[in-house]
């Protein structure tokens, strides 16, 4: 199809200069008399009647058509010029040819009429004339802005609280303990936190708790599902225990209890202390089963000396702070005068924890910002040491679940610290070992290969032929001084036994040391550590330990039964857990006479790990 060029006015500024004078001024002379009779929709010249008869006798015809004048054929002159007028005529109802069209003249002093610029059809040809990336770029910034109104509401992660309800009314059934695969990815990113540090300086805000003052919670069964099966202890891994003490926390209740008291140094002095410290613990515990640090929001303030206020998130050491002296007593959830307070600390920690598993293994991570992996072993401690109390099925996958977490978690050094994989210290290894030593004395599995790594490392740690530990190296501080103890403990636990060389010099060591009352955290690692080796230097130090603890116990009102120790120098420990770490602590000092069969004792006869 041939493209049909619009005449440009240059052209015909130019075509309009070249013509004959005459025919300008022809042209000028038409259009002036045109101007005086507006009326005619075309201007042309009409001949007067002489003219006309003149015309009809002349042998040469003139013909009109369309508004255009031919001339006699004998006598050619111009044709008269045929200006466009400045008012449009009215429109003829046949359409002009286009070589006609372009033939039409245009007078340069036509003002041509604008049309209107916000007219709804004009609009739409502004629209058709926009470039397309212009149209495309308006298309997508008008769905952006749509999509940005529509909100998807998040995934809610549910946390499972226990409701409080009659004693007459059915027992409600639980959510199951759910084990899922842990994405690749969050398995790197969470080893990759080995190489941070955590920001313990930042607060939380704690909800304000209600105390569980005149509750009756029903009992409610945690449904493990076929994956029960699955963890089950090999075993071959595990020595058997000698059936003369029936467990290894066999002496907790009963009459053995009472034998052990009297043995080791206990009286009733501090078996009242230990009964008014339950109660106060019990007094703060929370209507969901855990307790805090900042207790004097569930007392409403009727003591005081909470922990620090960074430490306000960390609920799962909390909680294990305050169940672990229920169980040194004696107290599970299945018997004793506690044990709805026990089942429901129980319940909240295996509820409370990451469920799932890593590379096949089932793992509950129970760590948290403002305790790491110091609220692990805590709680993993707890987990194990109810299962061995009880051997409740219920309780065996979330406790070994723990354990394999703390298995998956060890540094290549063989220790632990904040973080998964994170180069070791000597504190939070201490809890761990701990942790996996509950878990042998329930006969859950313990990987010999992660007990022999956890030797490697207190071989990294240790001064004087194994005497002295430091935190993370050799060298002994003051500020670190219960990594000493904390290492002999660990020791005896991974089979040195009571004339190791490193043991008697340690023993000694301590003795010459004696009870440290600013510094709980020590004394609490050093009691255990020479009541199992016995002898004089046990002696000297619990008598001055227990009486002191006695006397120092609070009778207060709100306070009666709990202890602080303003000045305690501990690294993390009740200098930043407040007056429940304290009375934590305290209280399983004085519980230090049965909560543990003694190691070196005949007749206990309690195996090493397997290694």
């Amino acid at each position: 199809m041939s493209e049909i060029n619009e005449p440009q006015w240059s052209d015909f500024v130019e075509s309009k200069s070249k013509r004959p004078n005459s025919e300008r001024s022809n042209e000028n002379k038409v259009a002036s008399e045109s101007s005086t009779d507006k009326k005619m929709p075309v201007a042309v010249k009409v001949p007067a009647p002489k003219e006309l008869a003149a015309q009809k006798t002349s042998p040469s015809k003139t013909r009109i058509t369309a508004g255009v004048t031919t001339p006699p054929k004998v006598a050619p002159s111009p044709p008269p010029a045929v200006p466009k007028p400045r008012t449009l005529g009215p429109i003829a109802s046949s359409p002009i040819p286009p070589d006609r069209l372009a033939a039409i003249p245009i007078d340069g002093a036509f003002d041509r009429e604008e049309p209107d610029q916000n007219g709804p059809r004009n609009r739409f040809l502004y629209f058709r004339l926009m470039p397309a990336w212009l149209v495309s770029t308006f298309v997508h910034v008008v769905i952006l802005l749509v999509l940005a109104l529509i909100t998807i509401p998040s995934e809610v992660k549910t946390v499972n609280v226990l409701s409080a309800i009659g004693a007459g009314e059915d027992t409600p059934e639980m959510e199951e303990f759910q084990i899922e695969e842990i994405d690749s990815g969050d398995v790197d990113e969470i080893e990759s936190l080995a190489d941070q540090m955590v920001d313990t300086e930042q607060e939380i805000e704690m909800p304000e708790p209600t105390a569980m003052e005149a509750l009756e919670v029903a009992p409610v069964p945690i449904p493990m599902g076929d994956l029960a099966s699955e963890m089950a202890p090999v075993a071959s891994s595990l020595k058997t225990l000698a059936s003369g003490t029936s467990s290894p926390m066999g002496g907790r209740s009963g009459d053995t209890r009472e034998k052990l008291l009297k043995k080791y140094g206990g009286n009733a002095a501090s078996e009242s202390a230990v009964g008014d410290a339950l109660k106060w613990l019990s007094l703060h515990q929370m209507a969901n089963g855990a307790w805090t640090f900042q207790h004097h929001l569930v007392c409403r303030n009727r003591c005081g000396d909470p922990g620090e206020a960074k430490r306000a998130g960390a609920i799962n050491a909390a909680t294990a702070l305050g169940l672990l002296p229920f169980l040194g007593a004696g107290q599970t959830h299945m018997e004793g005068e506690y044990k709805e307070r026990v089942r429901n600390a129980l319940l909240f920690l295996a509820q409370n924890g990451k469920a799932g598993k890593i590379q096949g293994m089932p793992v509950l991570d129970l760590t948290e910002g403002p305790g790491n992996f110091y609220s692990h072993g805590l709680a993993s401690i707890a987990l194990c040491e109810a299962y061995a109390m009880t051997k409740d099925p219920a309780l065996m996958l979330p406790a070994q679940a723990s354990l394999n977490f703390i298995v998956y978690a060890q540094a290549s050094d063989g220790g632990w610290r904040y973080f998964p994989k994170m180069a070791g210290d000597t504190s939070v290894t201490g809890w761990q070992i701990m942790a996996l030593k509950s878990g042998h004395m329930g006969y859950l599995q313990v990987p010999p290969a992660t007990i022999q790594g956890s030797i490697e490392f207190l071989d990294k740690v240790q001064g004087s032929n194994g005497a002295t530990y430091g935190y993370m190296d050799r060298r002994v501080t003051e500020a670190h001084l219960p990594c000493t103890p904390i290492g002999l403990l660990c020791r005896m636990y991974t089979g040195w036994d009571k004339n190791h060389p490193g043991i008697v010099e340690g023993v000694k060591r301590l003795g010459n040391v004696g009870v440290q009352k600013n510094d709980i955290y020590y004394d609490y690692y050093a009691a255990q550590v020479l009541r199992h080796h016995g002898g004089a230097v046990w002696d000297k130090f619990n008598v001055e330990l227990r009486d002191w603890l006695v006397e120092t116990q609070s009778q207060k009102d709100g306070e009666k039964g709990s202890w602080y120790f303003p000045n305690s120098r501990s690294h993390r420990g009740p200098l930043e857990g407040g007056r429940l770490a304290s009375t934590s602590f305290a209280c399983m000092i004085l519980e230090v006479y049965y909560r543990h069969m003694p190691l070196y004792a005949e007749a206990a006869a309690l195996d090493d790990f397997p290694l």
